[in-house]
């Protein structure tokens, strides 16, 4: 496994707590400023609001009901303002119509107090890894992201060196060339001059494109299992085949997994 210099997806997040129980905002500041980034706290909806401004963080954590202003007119005047920041409500409240009204207000999860710490914080790391991965295209590995290029690229060259050996060990013909990318969560291997001399011959009167194409599509297909082995191995993560394009007439292979 390739030892990395990574860092945790929390430790890279900024995050507004609004609770106007004093003991509560205590006890829980103390619980997530040492796992987050940045930890932003106000103890009401309009104090709330000010806060965002200054800190537009990538999560907030709001209770219900406060003073001045509940937690759910803050999150309406959050989202008026145009900002898509994922929202996680805590409240002792259980009532549908709230919670209903809640999530038509764009909240992402309903947490019920008392709060599960845990429970918490995994819910923060689900969100973020989110955020890392569509907004910010960057490549989450066990809930954390690489943030070395050179990291990136020795992952991807020992991804090369397997779907080499892959193709040459299954269908006897190596590629001249193959290229691999990863960016957010996604894998591509472009893999050129894979034809063998027979799907060449097949092809030479510019007839058999699609069953040549479709048998190598099958190709892959049938060997995706040992190809997300080998993969899962190198990074030490889950990884899902999605897809394989195979163009004879370019004599490119491109097949895509997904890092989960």
């Amino acid at each position: 496994m390739l030892k990395a210099e990574e860092k945790s997806v929390l430790s890279n997040l900024k995050v507004l707590y609004v609770e106007d129980e004093d003991f509560t905002r205590d006890e829980m500041v103390k619980f997530l400023k040492r796992r987050v980034g940045k930890l932003y706290t106000a103890g009401n909806g309009v104090d709330g609001i000010e806060a965002f401004k200054r800190s537009r963080p990538h999560i907030v954590i709001t209770d219900l009901k406060m003073p001045m202003m509940d937690g759910l007119q803050m999150i309406k005047a959050i989202r008026d303002m145009g900002y898509n920041s994922s929202i996680i409500i805590t409240s002792a409240l259980s009532d549908t119509e709230t919670i209903l009204e809640a999530v038509d207000a764009g909240i992402v999860k309903y947490v019920v107090k008392p709060i599960n710490p845990r429970e918490l914080i995994l819910t923060m790391e689900k969100i973020g890894i989110d955020i890392f991965k569509n907004q910010f295209k960057e490549t989450v590995i066990k809930d954390s992201f690489i943030l070395d290029k050179d990291i990136k690229i020795n992952y991807e060259n020992k991804i090369k060196s397997e779907a080499a050996h892959f193709i040459k060990l299954n269908s006897g013909k190596g590629p001249k060339d193959i290229q691999v990318f990863i960016e957010g969560d996604l894998i591509e291997i472009k893999a050129f001059k894979t034809l063998t001399n027979f799907e060449l011959h097949l092809i030479s009167n510019n007839r058999n494109h699609s069953l040549v194409e479709y048998n190598r599509r099958l190709f892959y297909i049938e060997g995706s299992k040992e190809l997300e082995k080998r993969m899962q191995v190198i990074l030490d993560n889950q990884v899902k085949f999605c897809d394989v394009v195979c163009d004879c007439k370019q004599n490119i292979d491109r097949i895509t997994f997904t890092i989960l």
